[in-house]
């Protein structure tokens, strides 16, 4: 006879939560398609996690339904990968889709492995073993190698988030939302990875089990985390994907002879000095590029070649010079700072004041009392 709890309840709704979410993610427009496809997944692992401990908890008196929940552990490996494939597929664009190759998969297979063998054990050779503290060494193996493969791909996101930063620069005249909501993402699950593990290295070493940070608790978070996440994605707009890794050659070769240098420099200035292409908030490298009639590649050389700055540096001086103008026609006494910097082409509030903290190196507010002041 099984007894349940409000705490079963719950993770009777997670799981179906769970379920509808990975479900109805690919039900959605082709916004972040790519990267909801592999949400999805991670959403449906994590209702299999949920599922495992239901299991291992509330059916110990079931000797396969326990057993059950300790194979479900094995796809707790798969997470990490799983988390940077979703980060990847949501930033860079490349032209064939990141997938996870089959290293990935050994962690998870070898625990596998492990548990099938307690398969061919029986329930009182296991009990047996677990009292004289058989089990604490492959315990503590599972858990510091979860913690390990976790953390190597929480690494590898955040190396990827600050080259993604960089590389939105060189195309984009904007930055973009969803740097913030990965950096904190991934900081989320870098502080239960941290204690988790600070957790399982006191209890090995003293032997106190923290309650609050163990095995258990981390893994009944992570999904509740992932669903928030599921829920969000449901307002994320279409993401601006940047090519992450350039060339090197790209940036240093004499791409362009002099006589197409000094034409480029004359299209340019017509187009951002008369035609005033940097008004339009969502402009691009690509969209600029297509405007000189020259590839992104030769307009990106260009700029870091001659004029010495990014793409996203040398629009925004553009813009800040229309602000500035702005200031010095007196509209800042009929209108906000915010709308005058809407106005002059940046599309968002943090991405005014980062172009103005980086340009001017100053903010917005102080600049105009200097200006008043004179």
């Amino acid at each position: 006879m099984y007894s349940f709890e409000i705490i079963d309840l719950v993770l009777f709704l997670g799981i179906s939560q769970g379920i509808f979410l990975a479900i109805t993610l690919q039900l959605l427009s082709n916004r972040n398609r790519s990267a909801n496809f592999i949400l999805s997944i991670i959403l449906f692992f994590s209702s299999v996690i949920l599922v495992g401990r239901l299991y291992y908890f509330v059916f110990k008196d079931s000797v396969f339904l326990w057993r059950l929940g300790m194979l479900v552990d094995s796809t707790i490996y798969l997470f990490g990968p799983l988390l940077y494939l979703y980060v990847k597929r949501m930033i860079v664009s490349s032209k064939e889709k990141p997938v996870l190759k089959w290293v990935t998969f050994i962690p998870s297979g070898l625990h596998l492995m492990y548990v099938m063998w307690t398969y061919s054990l029986s329930i009182n050779e296991i009990s047996e073993m677990y009292y004289k503290g058989f089990f604490n060494i492959p315990y503590f193996i599972v858990e510091i190698s979860i913690i390990t493969v976790f953390t190597t791909y929480i690494v590898k996101c955040f190396i990827l988030l600050r080259r993604f930063r960089l590389a939105e620069e060189r195309v984009l005249s904007f930055h973009q939302e969803i740097y913030f909501y990965l950096i904190i993402l991934v900081s989320i699950f870098s502080v239960l990875t941290f204690f988790w593990f600070l957790n399982l290295t006191i209890s090995f070493i003293i032997n106190v089990y923290n309650l609050y940070f163990n095995y258990n608790i981390i893994w009944l978070c992570i999904p509740v985390i992932m669903y928030v996440v599921g829920f969000y994605s449901f307002k994320q707009p279409e993401i601006f994907r940047v090519p992450i890794f350039y060339p090197k050659k790209d940036l240093t070769k004499n791409r362009l002879e002099k006589d197409k240098i000094e034409a480029l420099i004359s299209s340019l200035e017509h187009l951002l000095v008369v035609d005033k292409v940097y008004l339009n908030p969502n402009l691009t490298l690509t969209k600029l590029a297509t405007e000189l009639k020259v590839s992104s590649n030769d307009l990106s050389w260009f700029l870091n070649k001659i004029h010495k700055c990014s793409f996203y540096e040398y629009i925004n001086k553009y813009r800040l010079q229309e602000f500035i103008a702005k200031i010095q026609k007196g509209e800042h006494e009929r209108h906000t700072i915010l709308a005058l910097s809407f106005d002059s082409g940046f599309n968002s509030k943090s991405t005014f004041n980062k172009a103005f903290k980086t340009i001017l190196e100053d903010t917005p507010s102080n600049y105009i009392k200097k200006m008043s002041s004179i």
